[in-house]
């Protein structure tokens, strides 16, 4: 009987295979997850990528690129994937640093222009590798003489300096500032690049807006009107409905803010959310600066929707605050204490024990939004050679330089060697342009309209024979308004520039509701992925006969049968 049942075993094994019967199940999911290799051919990126592949072997579909049906994507590298990234895509991120030996220039930057005597303060981010105890010295230079100086002693294998030079400008605009950074024993080999600064003879025109009448808002306001710099205009309403105003002054829902590059606003708990609405549109629409100037501890109200999070903190006595870049600082007793900073932010001032962050600088869309956590710092705006008015000078005049033009015309390189060709991207801010036109020293180019709203592309080269080259943008929108703009680009036969700066892969992740981790930490990602990346339940058809492995009890119960039959004579 045993052969009998062997047979009856593997008769009902091929039956069954040939049915190929279906079964529904209910079970979890394999969610994909996209793991991005930017430069594979880097042994620590391939390590981290087959530790995230084990991390989540168990229970997800690991992929090599982005799909479509991808649940989440973790990027390892330096730079942006090439492959676009859906807006709705979680994405995390892995940075490893590509390697150098040495220091190297990350960033130079300066103001796009300066009014007439003002000295340019150019910002240097210096990055070094493997320099422990050797100090770098930079050194800024316009049209040969040294105006700008800073050293740094390097206690870490890989870090980065960020450094503040005040220059002189000299002799004719455009200023180019040659800056300069030697590291001795080092090789000679320096880094050395150029920036262009052009001269603005138009003052800078910033407006006060108070909802309510506010002392904060008053004695800055005050601190400006007698810098001959600034085009100063206000409007402020009091208790009784009543506005004051000055003649080119506008309201916020006004298209004619504009006009602006700064906006300041104090008695911030008398805003409206249309007045908040339109500040978030100036901000990023127009790429203009807006200063918030609070009083009073923020707990409600529409402001909390673009303002950080505020915590009070009450001192005993009042303090001095520390500046970021060894400018002057404020004295304050009432605080609001920034926390949640969003990437890309700047700390202008902070406390000088436990360096809690008071006045900041955070970018939103095009522009910039400032915050100042120093409630009660105009009390003492005496102290220390009139300490709080050189601040809000210095600050808000740099603020409204960064802010761009309504038509921005940006060249790279900013300085060129005869024959270089150049990228030119005109940026129309604040609405759509009907007609635009070009030229360079004095011939037409063609400009382009880029995928992003509001911005053209040109190239163009320069002459041989030319110290310079003037560009000319004029742009017309649909309401017959005209703008125009110029830029003059200087040509020098030893003109040095670093690359284009690329922007920090951890801006993706945070773009994405996602995490950024060194490799040190790769195990972060896997947990944060698991909490937002759900294994939903669902109903799935299997074919249990398709499996390979039957084939072994086939095979098994024919050779025992067979086997039993010959061990008892039967055929």
């Amino acid at each position: 009987m045993i052969h009998l049942a062997l047979r009856g075993v593997a008769l009902a094994i091929a039956i069954a295979a040939a049915i190929d019967p279906a079964v529904s199940i209910v079970a979890a999911t394999r969610p994909r997850i996209a793991v991005v290799v930017q430069n594979p051919q880097s042994s620590d990126a391939r390590s981290v990528r087959a530790a995230i592949a084990r991390d989540f072997a168990a229970g997800y579909d690991v992929v090599p690129q982005i799909v479509s049906d991808a649940a989440a994507a973790i990027v390892i590298g330096d730079r942006y994937p090439d492959e676009p990234v859906p807006d709705a895509l979680l994405v995390s991120t892995v940075t490893i640093a590509a390697p150098f030996d040495g220091v190297r220039f990350v960033r130079v930057s300066a103001p796009r222009d300066v009014p007439p005597a003002t000295t340019i303060r150019v910002r240097v981010d210096v990055a070094a590798h493997d320099v422990i105890g050797l100090t770098t010295e930079l050194r800024a230079r316009a049209r040969g003489a040294q105006s700008g100086f800073a050293s740094h002693r390097w206690t870490a294998a890989d870090e980065e300096w960020h450094a503040s030079l005040d220059v002189v400008p000299i002799g004719e605009p455009p200023f180019v500032v040659r800056v300069e950074a030697a590291t001795p024993p080092a090789p000679p080999a320096l880094p050395v690049a150029d920036v262009v600064v052009q001269r603005r003879d138009a003052p800078l025109a910033v407006e006060f807006f108070d909802a309510r009448p506010s002392w904060a808002s008053t004695f800055v306001r005050r601190a400006l009107e007698s810098d001959a710099r600034f085009t100063v205009e206000s409007l402020s309403a009091d208790a009784r409905s009543l506005s004051a105003r000055t003649a080119g002054a506008v309201p916020l829902r006004d298209r004619g803010l504009d006009a602006f590059a700064a906006v300041i606003v104090g008695g911030l708990d008398s805003l409206s959310a249309h007045d908040v609405a339109a500040l978030e549109r100036y901000i990023r629409q127009r790429g203009g600066a807006v200063v918030l100037l609070p009083d009073q501890r923020m707990t409600a109200g529409p402001l909390r929707a673009i303002a950080p999070q505020l915590t009070e903190r009450l001192l005993d006595q009042p303090s001095t605050l520390v500046s970021a870049d060894g400018g002057a600082s404020l004295r304050a007793s009432e605080l609001l204490v920034a926390a949640d900073l969003p990437p890309g932010s700047d700390v202008l001032q902070h406390v000088a024990g436990d360096r809690a962050p008071v006045i900041v600088s955070m970018p939103r869309g095009d522009g910039r939004l400032v915050v100042s956590g120093a409630m009660d710092a105009w009390r003492y705006r005496a102290a220390a050679d009139a300490a709080f008015d050189r601040f809000w000078r210095a600050t808000i005049a740099g603020l409204a330089l960064a802010t761009r033009p309504r038509v921005a015309i940006a060249v790279t390189p900013p300085v060129l060697g005869p024959g270089e060709e150049a990228a030119v991207v005109v940026h129309v801010h604040g609405g759509d342009a009907a007609s635009i036109s070009a030229s360079a020293g004095g011939q037409p180019i063609r400009l382009a309209p880029s995928a992003e709203r509001g911005v053209f592309r040109a190239r163009f080269t320069a002459g041989p024979g030319s110290t310079r080259t003037s560009l000319e943008v004029r742009a017309a929108d649909t309401n017959a308004g005209v703008e125009s703009s110029s830029l003059i680009v200087p040509i020098a036969a030893d003109a040095r520039h670093i690359a284009p700066v690329r922007p920090p892969l951890s801006l993706l992740s945070a773009s994405r509701h996602g995490i950024d981790v060194p490799p040190a930490r790769v195990s972060e990602i896997a947990t944060f992925v698991r909490a937002a990346v759900s294994r939903p339940r669902a109903a799935l058809v299997s074919h249990p006969m398709r499996s390979t492995w039957w084939i072994l009890p086939f095979v098994t119960c024919l050779s025992a049968e067979w086997w039993v039959r010959r061990r008892r004579g039967l055929r």
